[in-house]
């Protein structure tokens, strides 16, 4: 046989082995390549705070990983959107949103949109410098006592009530600025995110924690009507509870320096 008799063999039962293969590893990158655009764009504001956040690597935050972990498990394609809370739910009520993080229920927004159960709750604490505790059982404990709080914040364990001396500020920093000073006797805090803060700076050497919580603020996630079924929302429940029992929940306490943070604190008797 000539050689190029037997090259031209060779090609033959070259082609004829090698390209259905090609074709076959096309065909899957392709399905591969549909399948991961074929889900429709879910786009989700983001508030930028602590809790939820946009870094180089993607979701960051307790609340944005654990929404995106439960959205990607239904099969959405989140794609996340920096925006301020009040822009977000308007855009929800337009339909022009999907999804809005760290949402704080209201008449409002329980009757536009469909309202998760929280995926974190902050218990409103209350701490007094260091060497000037004192006990914390029930709200007459609090009489007679100067409490620093927040302007705008709605206390209705502590509001209009007798012999309570409610001194409200801006800002959380001038609230504290007020303890330090001995212009308050104490102040109430957010038990996650303030406390965190206030780790970070090592300003927490100086203060107590007193024994009961005077409030307690759930953060959810808010979905439109228009883009969102309640039957969607059920399984997001459904799944929110299930990853919470995981040891993935506890992952991503951990990674957001809040293992020891969240927890249940039990609430001051009126």
């Amino acid at each position: 046989m000539s050689s190029n008799t037997y090259a031209s063999s060779f090609r033959r039962g070259f082609c004829a082995w090698v390209l259905p293969l090609l074709m076959g590893v096309m065909c899957n990158m392709a399905m591969a390549q549909s399948g991961a655009q074929g889900a429709p764009v879910f786009r989700v504001a983001v508030p930028g705070n602590l809790f939820a956040n946009l870094g180089k690597s993607g979701p960051e935050g307790v609340f944005l990983e654990t929404m995106d972990a439960l959205l990607k498990g239904m099969g959405k394609a989140p794609q996340y959107v920096i925006m301020p809370t009040g822009d977000a739910l308007t855009e929800l009520s337009n339909g022009t949103l999907h999804a809005a993080t760290v949402v704080v229920p209201s008449a409002r927004t329980a009757n536009t949109m469909w309202l998760s159960e929280p995926l974190l709750a902050e218990s409103n604490i209350v701490v007094a410098l260091k060497d000037k505790g004192f006990a914390l059982k029930d709200l007459r404990d609090l009489t007679g006592k100067r409490l620093g709080v927040r302007q705008g914040y709605r206390y209705p364990l502590l509001d209009n009530k007798s012999g309570m001396k409610l001194e409200r500020y801006t800002t959380d920093g001038e609230m504290l600025r007020a303890l330090l000073f001995d212009q308050v006797d104490a102040i109430s805090l957010s038990a996650i995110s303030d406390i965190f803060a206030l780790r970070s700076e090592g300003i927490m050497k100086r203060l107590v924690v007193l024994d009961k919580a005077v409030g307690s603020v759930p953060f959810v996630a808010a979905f439109s009507k228009a883009k969102f079924s309640d039957q969607e929302l059920q399984a997001f429940n459904k799944a929110l509870a299930e990853f919470k029992r995981s040891p993935q929940w506890e992952e991503v306490l951990e990674r957001n320096g809040m293992a020891d943070l969240y927890k249940p604190w039990p609430m001051i008797t009126p």
